[in-house]
């Protein structure tokens, strides 16, 4: 099979899966499209970090969601802990403003909520990520980066797959896909989705309890509706409606004062839960893509979209049925509401290229229920021996963000480029919040009342050079800000405004890079160096006296490091990737509010480094296969540095046979059962230690059609 490498890296010229065996279009460089910068351009024409994964590579990989893509990119980061928390080159998930500093966008719709973040990934073409600031280009602002997923658009042939896969823990999952024309040439539609449940690998031996404690059960839904009148307009119509149910919690609790390194995933297998312990999230989108081209060279677009997320939780503290901790819960039960608009025009001439925008969202998340239930005695018995105590905040947050952005590219002395680009944007927020202490099942008036509103006004710049070496290679220097707003703790129990309110974080980043193909397009290269000072982090933490969880600014803090991604096209039949990252992300002024120095302590969850490396055969005779394998550095949990995961290696593999319509394929990921803590949660008594996911073996079968 004649393949070059940069099939690997691009859309796949392949209509499905069965098409792996068969010779397919060489590609050039200069022909990798890309259209994260809003403008379709050239992959060498991008000014800053970017990586492209497309369909055939996420099949290869057996890559099932957003995180795992996430997995493959140097100096990124994602764990579950109650909901998605990611990490870009040192910066966090900010809580209590429910934003990853990564923004998830479908088509040019934006997902940013730390709820639902996992989008399907099942009827795309490509995934492009985007790294660094793009307040520029985007309407929704984000201060890391962006995944930009571009899906497979409808054509008059009706075409699709069906999917079924069984593994490990008795998981299941099935997969469908279709699409085609309802009116030839003008209307088109889509239909796709996964439904799967999984019995999970902890057993609990608590008789009033499910035995099977972290069982999950999941669906995501999406039809798509295109719609072509003339040659000029098309409106593309998406509605997605997403479940996930994950019971029970990927590790368990020891006690404070015992060493988190002392255990391992395997201590946890049989547990002991004595409350109900959950996280469930339904999801309905709808959105609206609506594009008019005035010429070749000039389009308009519009784009609407709607979000409701439902949010229910509870867990138990201690995951377990100490008796000095009985009623010991946390619960939540809250709603998410996100619209938002965005205009914006795309253009070029013989002069340069363009993209000028404007943006609206207006965000609310009302927290109903949102607390502790706490055994008397751990209150302090504040209404008598015996009586347990509910803490619950009761909130509603509201935001507005008014932006304008845009970015010019300019041709210069042929070889060169140059970009200017911009963002001002006016973000006011409102909290609403009432807080309760009283005995459980009793109702009472709150203890503490906060109601408050600020706004954050910002300019954010973008300057960027790059320079054609010859007609393979390409080099790049970028200047940009980040911004992150502020917002306002959802569990306030006392204090003023200004005590309660965090700043927004802002970052000013540093790039260098060199992409480009050698050897004959048989080696693609990207690699870069970065230096970021960031100011105001946003530190989410817990108190250990009170329990109470709040967002703070963390001061100044640095970021440097590199980023490689090579691919290598040995010959027809053998490849093989690389993606290395290495940071050193440190704060350099930052002292805590229990009186803790933190100069020149790491960031917390911020690995060291990352290194992958993939290598795939495919034979002519329809037989392939891929071995993937990561190794991760040194992680801390705290801002202190005393809880830390040392560098683990995780392997993955993959073999699978096609013949005419079907493929059929076994994996492993997880090959020798590392044991790898990705989050801890620090509570009064205890720490709550989540996982990495063990060993799972899976074996799955694929109809095209």
């Amino acid at each position: 099979m004649n393949k070059k490498l940069t099939n690997i890296i691009v859309v796949s010229l392949v209509a499905s899966s069965t098409l792996l065996a068969t010779t397919t279009k060489n590609i050039k460089l200069d022909e990798i499209t890309v259209s994260a910068n809003k403008m379709d351009e050239t992959i060498k024409q991008i000014p800053q970090s970017i990586s492209i994964i497309d369909n055939f590579t996420i099949e290869e990989k057996e890559i099932k969601s957003i995180p795992e893509i996430i997995e493959y990119i140097p100096n990124l980061s994602s764990t579950f802990m109650y909901s998605d928390r990611v990490n870009f080159r040192g910066i966090n998930t900010s809580i209590f403003t429910n934003n990853n500093p990564v923004v998830i966008y479908i088509d040019g719709i934006p997902h940013s909520s730390v709820y639902a973040f996992d989008a399907s990934i099942l009827n795309i073409e490509r995934v492009e990520v985007l790294r660094g600031p793009q307040g520029a280009l985007y309407g929704k602002d984000s201060i890391g980066g962006v995944i930009n997923i571009v899906t497979k658009k409808p054509t008059n042939e009706t075409e699709g797959f069906v999917s079924l896969e069984y593994g490990s823990n008795n998981f299941r999952q099935a997969n469908f896909n279709i699409s085609g024309a309802i009116i030839k040439d003008k209307l088109f539609f889509g239909l796709n989705g996964l439904l799967g449940k999984d019995d999970g690998w902890q057993t609990n031996h608590n008789e009033n309890q499910n035995k099977d404690i972290d069982k999950s059960k999941f669906h995501k839904l999406n039809t798509t509706f295109y719609y072509k009148p003339t040659d000029k307009l098309s409106m593309n119509l998406s509605l997605f409606d997403d479940k996930n149910y994950r019971y029970g919690f990927e590790g368990g609790a020891i006690p404070q004062n015992e060493t988190i390194n002392d255990y391992k995933r395997e201590d946890f297998k049989n547990v002991n839960y004595e409350s109900d312990t959950y996280m469930k999230t339904k999801s309905k989108a709808q959105s609206l893509k609506l594009e008019y081209n005035f010429n070749e060279n000039v389009n308009l677009s519009s784009i609407t979209a709607n979000k409701k997320v439902d949010i229910d939780g509870t867990w138990d503290v201690d995951l377990g049925n100490n008796p000095n901790y009985d009623q010991m819960s946390m619960f939540q039960d809250a709603t998410s509401k996100n619209f938002s608009q965005e205009f914006r025009i795309t253009g070029e001439n013989n002069y340069l290229r363009y993209v000028f925008g404007l943006y609206f969202e207006k965000d609310e998340f009302n927290f109903h229920n949102y607390g502790q239930e706490y055994p008397s005695y751990l209150a302090g018995n504040p209404f008598g021996t015996g009586v347990d105590v509910k803490f619950n905040a009761k909130s509603k947050a509201t935001s507005k963000t008014y932006a304008s952005f845009g970015q010019v590219v300019i041709p210069f002395l042929e070889d060169y480029e140059l970009t200017l680009g911009g963002r001002y944007q006016k973000v006011k927020k409102k909290m609403n919040l009432d807080n309760y202490m009283h005995p459980t099942n009793t109702n009472a008036t709150p203890y503490f009342e906060f109601n408050e509103e600020h706004t954050w006004n910002t300019f954010l710049p973008k300057i960027a050079l790059s320079k054609r070496l010859n007609n393979e290679l390409s080099t790049y220097i970028t200047v940009s800000k980040g911004y992150l707003p502020g917002g306002y703790n959802n569990f306030a129990s006392n204090g003023s405004e200004k005590e309660n309110r965090f700043d927004a974080q802002t970052s000013i980043n540093y790039e260098l890079g060199l992409r480009g193909s050698l050897l004959e397009d048989k080696l693609y290269l990207s690699s870069s160096i970065f230096y970021m000072d960031i100011e105001d982090i946003h530190v989410y933490s817990t108190d250990p006296v009170t329990s109470m969880m709040y967002t703070s600014n963390a001061g100044e803090a640095t970021s440097k490091g590199l980023e490689l991604e090579l691919k290598y096209n040995i010959n027809d039949n053998w490849s093989i990737d690389t993606a290395i990252g290495i940071i050193q992300a440190k704060y350099s002024n930052y002292k805590d509010s229990n009186g803790n120095d933190n100069k020149n302590k790491k960031i917390e969850r911020t690995p060291s480094h990352s290194i992958n490396l993939g290598l795939s055969y495919y034979a002519g005779n329809g037989l392939y296969g891929r071995f993937d394998i990561k190794n991760q550095g040194d992680m801390y949990f705290n801002a202190q540095n005393s809880l830390k995961q040392d560098s683990y290696t995780v392997a993955n593999a993959k073999i699978g046979y096609l013949f005419k319509d079907f493929d059929i394929y076994a994996y492993v990921k997880n090959i020798t059962d590392e044991s790898y803590i990705v989050a801890v949660e620090e509570m009064a008594e205890f720490r709550q230690l989540t996982y990495g996911k063990g060993r799972f073996i899976g074996l799955g079968l694929k109809y095209s059609f």
